[in-house]
């Protein structure tokens, strides 16, 4: 929220969940309390997040790495690209991974 909906005051900042049921209101609507200093009001907005000033945009893009290079047709160039399958099935078993060959894990 960048404003009070009551008097406009842009002196607002976030307030604490005072109950279990706040809290759970936050996590499952994604929407966060919110006091204004000038008016004394207290309610429910959707978070916009951090403000940034231009020059610490511009700082934050030149520190992100840049794209990889392509190594095609070069001597760095990759031809392993085998991946085994995925066996969803054994995604939920807890042990080792299932011989596909057993008899439904049954001990001989």
């Amino acid at each position: 929220m960048e404003q009070c909906p009551t008097c406009r005051s842009q002196d607002i900042h976030r307030s604490r969940t005072k109950s279990r049921w706040e809290n759970w209101r936050r996590e499952i609507t994604g929407k966060r309390p919110f006091r204004c200093f000038a008016c004394g009001w207290r309610g429910w907005g959707v978070d916009i997040g951090p403000k940034f000033a231009e020059h610490d945009a511009e700082f934050a893009a030149r520190a992100l790495a840049p794209e990889p290079p392509n190594l095609k047709a070069t001597v760095f160039e990759r031809d392993d690209h085998r991946q085994e399958p995925l066996h969803l099935d054994q995604l939920d078993v807890l042990g080792p991974p299932l011989d596909p060959h057993s008899r439904n894990g049954d001990p001989e």
